[in-house]
């Protein structure tokens, strides 16, 4: 159905009038040069091939009254079935057209399955609409080119400006047709959201914040992971800027120890509410957390060469003013190279399955896209790594990452955290807040007394005295294999009865 058949149903029966066919026409011709195709609807019935084509006007309605913009015959359609209506929203730096659709029926208006209870959703390409139970559509938004008009549109105009004896109802648009030609010539397609430019597949997570999708780039076929944040109030401009260019920074980073941000697209989900969707590269080993667990600890050499690529990972970063905020051996994930053959020689202290382990930095910036506020009380659901100028929001620097990593480090070498309420009392928070922690026999026995070294001086509670990047990357642990620092036993202590510390797994159970 072309668009002048979208908006002539109401002349449909009296089409033979030539008076009444005449004023349908210039009606038509009146309300198209006015406004853009914005969308289409493609029909997915068998043998019952229908395109109509919805344009710009504020409400488009649907059902079996002769008065709808689009009659449908079905008898389980109501005489209103449903009403789509344009919203005007800003999606990666461009204002958008874009439709909502709300039910106004007995027998149900369904979206991907499920039936359409909301008054307020935004439809998004790829949708299939089911109107009753047998009108079935597949719904697609018109590609944008620079000008503001869609491709359908633009290449109509192009051709009545080449063909004088055109009779269409694009005849006269609105704007010059001076040099129209040459300038449609330069157009480009804009990508109007994710769903665009991929395909969502399959679940791979989920969290406070957010839920992580598998996904597939429709043109290349690469496939790589989507974040997809619960939703927002669209209701502050300010953010919405400062979102946007802190954005630009995390998409320019470039770190072989940093999962790469390769798109962000912001989704309208209601008029008053978005979505934000992070493009990831995918990263298919799991996490280091997963690692732990399997072998309840990591062998000190193994140890020392994951974390060495974790500071390079956080000295990046931190050299671009990026503070990570979350670090934990959940967002640490690795990208383990496998021996094709034994005569493949290990690049690393790794298994001998293993040819190299590549670590990955993932959930960078992570405050920027959640608000600090948000990303604050998600912390405290968690809080064995946090550092103690967090827990008392006096402010922090970069230096929060330096004791979450000393965290990490200790857990990798004995397999349970340094703070936790199975050590209490004190309680948890009050062991973080005062740096109380030691290193329990026998676990630590056969540790090199440097890399306790290390750990103490990350996890000091000023932060000022606190070990930096740059520091760690220096200290002796990774400069000498036999590097002898004087600890001192003070942190040192054999376990009270009852005082055994569970395995991390267990532990990390419990602070779920």
């Amino acid at each position: 159905m072309s668009p002048s058949e979208v908006f002539s149903c109401k002349y449909q029966s009296l089409s033979m009038n030539p008076a009444v066919k005449r004023r349908a026409q210039q009606d038509t011709q009146s309300s198209n040069n006015n406004q853009r195709i914005i969308a289409t609807l493609l029909s997915l019935i068998p043998d019952r091939e229908q395109k109509i084509q919805l344009v710009d006007i504020p409400t488009i309605s649907v059902g079996r009254s002769r008065s709808c913009n689009i009659v449908l015959s079905e008898p389980d359609i109501s005489t209103i079935h449903a009403e789509l209506y344009t919203i005007e929203v800003q999606i990666n730096g461009f204002k958008r057209k874009m439709i909502n659709i709300t039910d106004k029926s007995r027998n149900g208006t369904f979206v991907n399955g499920d039936r359409l209870i909301r008054k307020d959703y935004v439809l998004k390409n790829g949708d299939k609409i089911v109107f009753g139970k047998s009108c079935s559509y597949l719904f697609k938004y018109a590609t944008l080119t620079e000008n503001g008009l869609s491709q359908t549109t633009a290449t109509q105009i192009s051709q009545t400006t080449q063909n004088s004896d055109y009779d269409g109802v694009f005849r006269k648009p609105l704007f010059s047709s001076q040099n129209t030609t040459k300038k449609l010539s330069r157009t480009r397609e804009q990508p109007r959201s994710f769903f665009d430019k991929y395909l969502a597949g399959k679940e791979l997570g989920t969290g406070h914040y957010a839920i992580v999708k598998e996904a597939r780039n429709k043109e290349t076929g690469e496939t790589v992971a989507v974040k997809i944040f619960h939703p927002q109030q669209n209701d502050d401009d300010k953010r919405t800027k400062k979102f946007t260019e802190e954005t630009k920074i995390l998409l320019s980073i470039q770190h072989p120890n940093i999962v790469k941000l390769i798109d962000r697209f912001v989704e309208p989900v209601s008029k008053t509410q978005i979505q934000t969707y992070l493009v990831l590269e995918k990263i298919n080993d799991g996490e280091l957390f997963e690692r732990i667990v399997r072998k309840n600890n990591l062998r000190e050499d193994e140890t020392k060469a994951l974390f060495r690529q974790l500071l390079n990972g956080l000295k990046y970063l931190h050299s671009r003013n990026i503070i990570h905020r979350d670090i934990k051996p959940e967002n640490i994930l690795l990208s383990i190279s496998k021996r094709r053959s034994p005569e493949e020689i290990a690049l690393g202290p790794w298994d001998d399955d293993e040819l190299d382990i590549q670590v990955k930095i993932a959930d960078f910036g992570l405050a920027k896209f959640t608000g600090e506020m948000k990303f604050t009380n998600t912390l405290c659901g968690t809080p064995s790594y946090v550092a103690p100028e967090v827990l008392v929001k006096t402010g922090y620097t970069s230096r929060v990452d330096m004791w979450s990593a000393g965290v990490l480090l200790y857990v990798c070498l004995c397999g349970f955290p340094p703070f936790s309420e199975q050590l209490a009392p004190p309680s948890m928070k009050e062991q973080i807040l005062q740096g109380k922690f030691a290193f329990y026999s026998p676990y630590w026995d056969n540790i090199d007394d440097s890399v306790l070294h290390l750990i103490s001086n990350l996890l000091v509670v000023n932060p000022a005295s606190r070990f930096s990047v740059n520091d760690a990357l220096t200290h002796p642990w990774f400069t000498s294999n036999n590097a002898e620092v004087t600890m001192g036993n003070e942190r040192r202590s054999q376990l009270e009865p009852g005082r055994l510390p569970k395995t991390f797994s267990e532990l990390s159970n419990l602070q779920k």
